[in-house]
């Protein structure tokens, strides 16, 4: 039972873990930047640090599901017939 996991997203919910995960990434760098400039002149690192990386991923997460819902319905009015390419 092999699985190519080499080959790209097919469907809609492939693609919007897709969305998920690049926005949780995208959310968690510049949080734990924060959180190195707020720990440098407050101190203890590992709190500010796992404060703003922890709220970047969050406000990452809504963020990227938030796209893929903007991106899917866009889709959709591009083909009103219903085809399959608008039910993805």
């Amino acid at each position: 039972m092999a699985t190519d996991f080499s080959r790209n997203a097919r469907t809609s919910l492939d693609r919007e873990y897709a969305y998920m995960a690049y926005g949780m990434i995208g959310g968690a760098v510049p949080g734990i930047v924060v959180g190195f400039v707020v720990a440098a002149f407050v101190g203890h690192a590992a709190m500010w640090l796992s404060v703003f990386g922890g709220i970047g991923i969050v406000l990452g997460l809504l963020t990227g599901i938030l796209l893929h819902r903007r991106h899917r319905a866009a889709g959709e009015l591009d083909h009103p017939q219903g085809s399959a390419a608008a039910r993805e």
